[in-house]
């Protein structure tokens, strides 16, 4: 039967605020309020929950969690990976399309912003018009004797 920890062992704490230290972050050492065993971490503006847990056999270790879905670290992160998942290069979110009923290409051709913004307007369809003549794609409407 397992127990779970009521505390964080001072020199585990003391190993996380080194870590961290060490990688130019600044913890106080404080916990998460309502928590005795969960502390949070502040870096470029995201912020960390590191949960102290045991592993089985004793090992202590760390459950983080971090903003957003991505950021997610099971039940058995050493201090050296939850120090390395807090300090990682923080990745830009990717545009929103603001447009995304329109295509971005038309027969090979990129198209204009003004014309992805009325893709249902006549102004649009004369657009893709004028590239299908430009690049031959026309339909064959000529009359067949």
């Amino acid at each position: 039967m397992s127990v779970l920890p009521r505390a964080i062992p001072e020199e585990f704490t003391e190993e996380l605020r080194s870590a961290l230290a060490s990688a130019g972050v600044t913890f106080d050492g404080s916990t998460k309020p309502g928590s005795a065993i969960t502390h949070t971490v502040t870096h470029q503006g995201l912020t960390w929950e590191l949960r102290y847990t045991l592993q089985m056999g004793g090992e202590p270790v760390w459950k983080l969690t971090g903003p957003g879905p991505d950021y997610e670290w099971g039940p058995a992160a050493s201090t050296a990976e939850a120090v390395a998942a807090i300090t990682a290069p923080v990745r830009d979110p990717e545009p929103v399309d603001q447009f995304p009923d329109a295509s971005r290409t038309h027969l090979g051709v990129d198209v204009p912003q003004v014309i992805r913004a009325r893709w249902r307007s006549e102004m649009a369809e004369g657009w893709r018009l004028g590239v299908r003549c430009a690049v031959g794609e026309l339909p064959d409407t000529r009359p067949r004797s």
